[in-house]
């Protein structure tokens, strides 16, 4: 809808009616199970599926304590940023265009305005001065707002101007992708932890946006552990939902709670300290080279080890350990807690 003013704009979208012919469509997907029930799911390339670690059978074998079967359902968050979705289209000299937009990838709108105005990628130019909070939600799905721009302005030959209301931002960008996570481990009595499994179904929504990166991003979050053998079955499953997006640590966000759930089950189950199941699971430079396939560096660059003891040292580790333990022996309702993990980003160890 395009009109002399956002308002009459959005008056007159308000008065359309939509007729859907419900005739011979199937049922809607609405969860993963009904996805894998009805293999729908979206395909991942080869170069973007992740390789498995060890033996996980033998790993298994040489547990001394197992956890068969547990679960982790992990839910969808939204974009709150503080402009929502917008755009400004100009028509410029010959049969060029200028879009300006709040957009994280401004070469994906190019090459997408391109296509939909049929003319070369070097005659479209799209300019962010600023994004106006992003978190993700500003890089796929900015580009129908700017297009959307694009194309009225280039017909109508006149600036064309675009912003979202909240309500439709909302319902329009997806968000972080949900997942259901199915897991078995095997670890020994001291907290060692010889083989992983994780059964992943990720709901992707039904668009594939960034979906088929997932489980390779993801994978790279959780090996920040030594898993003794790590293998997985990961799929990214089309539903009739808002389709997913990036969204403020993608992959890494879902990746991490799994590993640290891992951990934290397993120190459950030992009665022992959660942080001491975490230093005994730390990669070694080997352990480390072993997972990431060459990719470790060189020895003398590992300093995992020696940040992690130094953090303690400086964050006087110890003694708020025992500070706490003594705060929450004395207040029934009132509890304090710390931790400290590894984090593995994008194949960079470092320690959080």
């Amino acid at each position: 809808m395009v009109a002399d003013t956002q308002k009459h704009a959005d008056m007159a979208a308000d008065l359309v009616v939509v007729d859907y012919d419900m005739e011979n469509l199937e049922p809607p997907i609405l969860s993963v199970e009904e996805a894998v029930r009805k293999s729908s799911f979206f395909e991942v390339p080869s170069f973007f599926q992740p390789k498995q670690v060890g033996d996980f059978s033998k790993g298994m074998a040489e547990a001394d304590h197992k956890i068969l079967s547990a679960e982790i359902k992990l839910g969808s968050q939204y974009y709150f940023y503080m402009e929502t979705q917008t755009a400004l289209a100009v028509p410029d000299e010959d049969n060029c265009i200028v879009v300006y937009s709040s957009i994280q990838a401004p070469e994906d709108a190019q090459s997408t305005i391109s296509r939909c105005l049929r003319i070369p990628e070097h005659k479209v130019r799209v300019i962010t001065r600023r994004v106006g909070g992003g978190f993700g939600g500003k890089a796929m799905k900015a580009i129908p707002v700017a297009t959307a721009c694009a194309l009225a302005a280039y017909n109508l030959r006149r600036p064309v101007r675009m912003y979202m209301n909240r309500k439709t931002d909302m319902k329009t960008t997806g968000g972080r992708h949900p997942m259901e996570v199915t897991y078995s481990v095997g670890f020994k009595e001291d907290g060692r932890i010889t083989a992983l499994h994780l059964d992943i179904l990720i709901n992707a929504g039904i668009g594939v946006d960034i979906s088929p990166i997932i489980p390779l991003f993801m994978v790279g979050a959780i090996i920040k552990y030594d898993w003794g053998a790590f293998s997985f079955d990961i799929k990214v499953c089309r539903t009739n939902h808002s389709s997913k997006s990036a969204m403020r640590g993608p992959r890494e966000v879902q990746g991490t709670f799994i590993s640290e759930a891992v951990i934290e089950h397993v120190a459950s189950v030992l009665s022992m300290d959660v942080d001491s199941v975490r230093i005994n699971n730390l990669h070694t430079f080997n352990s480390l080279d072993f997972f990431c396939k060459g990719a470790a560096g060189e020895l003398k660059e590992y300093t995992l080890p020696s940040i992690w003891d130094k953090l303690a040292a400086s964050s006087s580790f110890k003694e708020r350990t025992d500070m706490i333990k003594q705060f929450n022996m004395c207040n029934k309702w009132r509890k304090w807690g710390r931790g400290r993990e590894s984090k593995h980003f994008w194949g960079w160890i470092s320690c959080c």
